[in-house]
């Protein structure tokens, strides 16, 4: 084979300025979010745009790539056209206390809702205190009372009559009604009554048991109209107590009118009031059908709150979330507790969201190495989009570990989109190894390591450096540093005709020549800052290499350069400690059997 010598000049892209469009990166305007990534880009858009099940997206790339950035940006923009999605509230469930009930209200009226709730529970507290302590109802309930009393009061005395008829006397002793008989208009004493024959003490005994019937029948009669006082009296107080809240529920109702979710949610909360009566009187109740616990007058009213999981701006377009630690209680929320008198207690208003919940309607960034290390969060992830429903409950239970009784929160439906951003090695683990990836991420956008070094990528690469500066607050370049960094990036992609996209390690390039810069007082920073930034960041990281080559010249490591030996020739190995790549010179031999 042919061979021919190399030129120096052929060993280096050099970028001439004259090619460059500008004399400083500050002349150019910042550049787009995704730079050189045209086929990342269609996946991202085919990937977003879709809205079947199972759509989601795995961002795959080298770390440096710019992916999150560039992802990140590319949802913000996309994000602005969207409709904001609605708002989340939990509120009591009055049926079933231990699973609150979730309310979707259009994007920025949760927090509203939750202030007329407020004041309804104020102004409710007070127009019935108020309603109770007025003199009408006072004369309302002595005239209810009364009547009923006089009627029981007509009965004793019918009843005592027909006992003197009868011959007996009525006596109250703690074990109950008893009659005695009378003999001359006298009560018989029991020693008395042991000396009558036998057939008065037969003739008395038959009396006193058509009497007892009687009586029986007169205090069931008697247990009747108490009854009927305390209905009178239950329904008189909420006939009152409607009548003092109907003006402030009708004015809620008006407003929230056509939501019927809201109008249900507020006739249940208009009974529950009216059964409760006491509890806003200031009173105590004798037995309450409550989960909460005793101890805390206050803490009744809880029940009437309206907890705000998620609100949304309905200005703001589609929610972008970014969850870069993306541990269970992270992403799917949490049920808190608080400690009263010893115990640990927890209601409704205590369950909180996760990302999960904010990104609802809108997108997820989750970067896959940390997922998976999160101990239930990807299968209860695969779980959720699967089941298309977002459930809060406790990592114990989930993982079976107790059995305390807690709350289980109503689910809500789900709807987002999930991006993941990984490695290329990871997708392929996945693929191969979870039967669901494929079903739940269907759309792959891969993000290269490098680009074509065109006219076009130079002009990116120059709009991307003046937004690094202008976000970072650093110096501009000057058009010798431009180039600089342009013959770096075709170091870094290991091609004359390609540019390296890995942007986070030329951002930090541009950071160390912005520091030598200011340490000049230089007004750009120049190809010498930028040869200086590169310089020392290899000499940082080329402790090994120099100490191989001491040996080397030191004849530690001995190499032969001179004469022939069958089976063995010099090569060169290329060694890579992590942020560095050398070559060192390597003895390769062949051995050879029968």
């Amino acid at each position: 084979m042919a061979t021919h010598e190399l030129s120096i000049e052929k060993l280096k892209n050099i970028c001439k300025l004259e090619e460059l469009p500008c004399a400083s990166s500050a002349e150019l305007p910042p550049g787009k979010a995704i730079i050189g990534q045209q086929r990342a880009v269609r996946a991202l858009q085919f990937g977003l745009g879709i809205t079947s099940f199972g759509f989601n997206i795995y961002v795959s790339g080298l770390p440096g790539t710019g992916r999150t950035t560039a992802v990140k940006g590319f949802l913000e923009e996309l994000a602005k056209t969207k409709t904001s999605p609605p708002d989340i509230i939990y509120v009591y469930n009055f049926q079933e206390p231990s699973r609150p009930n979730a309310i979707l209200l259009s994007a920025g009226s949760a927090r509203t809702f939750q202030t007329d709730m407020k004041a309804l529970l104020e102004g409710t507290r007070k127009e019935i205190r108020l309603a109770f302590e007025s003199e009408e109802y006072a004369a309302k309930r002595d005239e209810v009372t009364n009547e009923l009393q006089q009627q029981k009061e007509k009965l004793q005395n019918r009843v005592s009559d027909t006992a003197m008829q009868q011959g007996f006397v009525i006596q109250q002793t703690p074990m109950g009604i008893i009659t005695v008989p009378v003999k001359d208009g006298k009560p018989l004493k029991e020693e008395e009554f042991i000396t009558l024959n036998q057939s008065e003490k037969d003739e008395i005994a038959q009396r006193q048991k058509v009497l007892q019937a009687e009586i029986e029948a007169a205090i069931r009669q008697a247990k009747g109209f108490e009854k009927k006082i305390v209905e009178e009296l239950t329904n008189l107080d909420q006939q009152v107590a409607l009548y003092s809240i109907s003006h402030l529920m009708n004015e809620l109702k008006e407003k929230y009118k056509g939501q019927d979710e809201i109008e249900q949610y507020l006739s249940q909360v208009q009974s529950d009031i009216l059964d409760h009566l006491a509890q806003f009187r200031g009173e105590e109740e004798t037995a309450e059908p409550s989960p909460v616990p005793a101890g805390s007058k206050e803490r009744f009213f809880n029940r009437y709150t309206i907890n705000v999981l998620v609100e949304n701006d309905p200005t703001d377009g589609a929610p972008v979330i970014i969850e870069l630690n993306p541990t269970y209680t992270n992403l799917f929320g949490r049920i808190e507790n608080e400690a009263m008198f010893g115990t640990l207690v927890t209601d409704f208003t205590l369950v909180r969201s996760g990302s999960l919940h904010r990104a609802n309607g809108g997108f997820l960034v989750l970067p896959v190495e940390d997922l998976l290390r999160a101990p239930l969060s990807w299968e209860s992830l695969k779980r959720a989009l699967r089941n298309q429903a977002l459930t809060i409950e406790d990592a114990s239970e989930r993982m079976g570990l107790f059995s305390t009784r807690s709350l289980q929160p109503e689910s809500i439906p789900l709807k987002v989109k999930v991006v993941l951003i990984g490695q290329p090695n990871i997708y392929q683990l996945l693929l191969e190894n979870d039967e669901d990836f494929s079903e739940l991420f269907k759309v792959k956008a891969d993000f290269d390591s490098r680009m074509d070094r065109t006219p076009e990528s130079v002009h990116d690469y120059i709009t991307f450096v003046s937004s690094v500066c202008n976000t970072g607050m650093l110096k501009h370049l000057d058009c010798g540093g431009l180039a600089r960094l342009i013959e770096h990036g075709s170091r870094l992609a290991d091609d004359q005709t390609k540019l390296s996209t890995r942007f986070g390690e030329l951002t930090d390039v541009l950071r160390e020549a912005n520091y030598y810069a200011v340490a000049d007082n230089a007004d750009l920073i120049t190809k010498d800052h930028v040869r200086k930034a590169i310089e020392e960041r290899l000499y940082r990281s080329s402790l090994v290499q120099e100490r191989l080559q001491e040996m080397t010249k030191n004849n530690v490591l001995m190499i032969d350069v001179e004469g022939e030996i069958c089976g063995q020739v010099n090569g060169l190995a290329v060694m890579g400690m992590g942020d560095v790549f050398f070559g060192h010179p390597s003895r390769i031999t062949a051995a050879v059997g029968v």
